[in-house]
């Protein structure tokens, strides 16, 4: 049986240049605040100017071994908002002062060279964050990640663990009144859940509730920390319920539940009922295998015409394999809005540019009618249908009639949601002007290696599945 050892991605979008090595800035804070004015009171929400926020540059470099982290090595350091002017040459930044009320969102760089000691190749390296404003009144509320984010390897026998909370913020400030949680690891379906249903749970996550006492906590794995932050009990169906919601804000990981990195979603539920979410990525930097995605036309699709392919190198260490033969490769497919859709299934769709859509009827029932020679739909197949304004839908199939297909709320592919992508609510949401595509099974492609063939484990992408931008993910399965 295949065995995932690596995981990479590749975002396709205008002006994006891809890094050469594992590099991102870390703050120790929130890095969004909230400007709030009440008559002539007005209140930042965190206050930059009493708490600065320090930026922290990570550059990490794969080792045979295990991955240590460099920023401190490179030279010509350098901390910028536009890639020239520099604000220092330091491996941490403080940004000391709020932001001016109705500000625009300040992208800040850290760039340096790293001098490979084996090879004396100069990487150039550049990781950015995005600091912001929300200027509002006391209904905004938003999710924001904080903790450990990055695991390394343990030389010993004791696991390395990290520990990720979950802050609900209000104009006020953090929200742990009334507020549940539910965490779930990728692809974030129902059986993703961290429940006691979720295989291997009690060796890969623990779960922490809202106690001061647990604040600074690393947490034990298999156990959920409750009370005083001294009370602990198995994870169980009984306690920590399939699909329920439970009093624990901050999920612990560890080490061997992350191989190379993994997207975990998590969902806050507030008193009255209103449910909030947000996505963050771990990242395993000591796995010896290490997948980078090279596209061939670089990162960039002409005004959405045209196509690239895209194929996996993989590292063991610092040497690249050339011998894949037996190894497998599944590809998923994410939105300009980080929502995972499907790529395109050009044979069925038969069409580049996809399908006209004639019509459309409205609800989570809605049935489109399309241009062309009729297609033959199954129940659980997968369509994406655009919007004359160029937004993009994915619905999972019912059945399909002549030149109609009918959807349907999704059952075969869960990671699919009328919340993520909305039934048609008019019958002139998709017509006319809208196209219609049919998209591969599941929304996946799988390919396989070979030797010495670097291009045998590729994907065609095409400018019909990027929408302005869209990341590729590529999950490498050793034999």
């Amino acid at each position: 049986m295949p065995t995932l050892v690596s995981t990479g991605q590749l975002t396709i979008v205008d002006n994006n240049d891809a890094r050469p090595i594992t590099a991102f800035i870390a703050a120790n804070g929130p890095a969004q605040q909230i400007y709030t004015k009440d008559e002539s009171t007005v209140v930042y929400t965190p206050d930059w100017a009493s708490t600065p926020l320090v930026l922290s540059a990570k550059v990490y470099v794969g080792g045979a071994g295990a991955a240590t982290e460099g920023s401190a090595n490179l030279s010509n350091r350098k901390w910028s908002t536009d890639l020239s002017t520099s604000l220092g040459t330091g491996t941490t930044y403080s940004i000391n002062a709020n932001l001016a009320a109705g500000s625009a969102p300040v992208t800040y760089y850290f760039e340096g060279d790293y001098t490979d000691p084996v090879t004396g190749l100069v990487n150039h390296v550049v990781a950015s964050i995005v600091v912001s404003q929300v200027k509002t009144g006391t209904n905004a509320v938003y999710i924001q990640i904080r903790g450990q984010l990055t695991i390394e390897e343990s030389t010993t026998s004791t696991k390395n663990t990290g520990r990720v909370v979950a802050d609900l913020i209000r104009a006020a400030g953090v929200d742990n009144t009334g507020v549940t949680y539910r965490w779930f690891q990728s692809p974030h379906a129902a059986a993703d859940q961290v429940d006691g249903n979720l295989a291997s749970v009690t060796t890969k996550y623990g779960l922490q509730d809202t106690a001061a006492a647990n604040a600074n906590r690393v947490g034990a794995i298999g156990q959920l920390q409750t009370g005083s932050g001294t009370t602990t009990a198995g994870i169980t169906t009984a306690n920590v319920p399939d699909g329920g919601w439970i009093d624990a804000k901050a999920l612990i990981i560890n080490e061997t539940a992350v191989t190379d990195m993994m997207v975990f979603k998590v969902e806050a539920k507030d008193s009255d009922g209103t449910i909030y979410q947000a996505f963050f990525t771990v990242y395993d930097v000591s796995d010896p295998y290490d997948t980078k995605l090279v596209s061939t036309s670089g990162d960039k699709l002409q005004n959405g015409v045209g196509s690239t392919d895209v194929y996996p190198d993989v590292y063991y260490g610092a040497n690249k394999l050339t011998n894949l033969a037996s190894w497998s490769f599944t590809w998923y497919f994410y939105d300009r809005n980080g929502n995972r859709g499907g790529f395109v299934d050009t044979t069925r769709t038969a069409q580049a540019g996809g399908r006209d859509i004639t019509a459309n009827t409205t609800g989570t029932s809605a049935v489109f009618t399309y241009s062309g020679t009729a297609i033959t739909f199954a129940a659980g197949d997968i369509i994406k249908c655009v919007k004359p304004d160029g937004s993009a839908c994915f619905f999972e199939v019912a059945s399909g009639t002549g030149n109609t297909v009918t959807i349907r709320t999704p059952s075969t592919n869960t990671w699919l949601t009328f919340t993520t992508f909305p039934a048609p609510a008019a019958t002139t949401d998709f017509a006319p002007g809208g196209k219609l595509f049919v998209c591969t099974a599941a929304g996946t492609r799988t390919t396989a290696g070979a030797n010495n063939n670097a291009l045998a484990a590729k994907i065609t992408v095409t400018g019909d599945e990027i929408d302005a931008k869209g990341r590729i993910v590529c999950e490498s399965n050793r034999p």
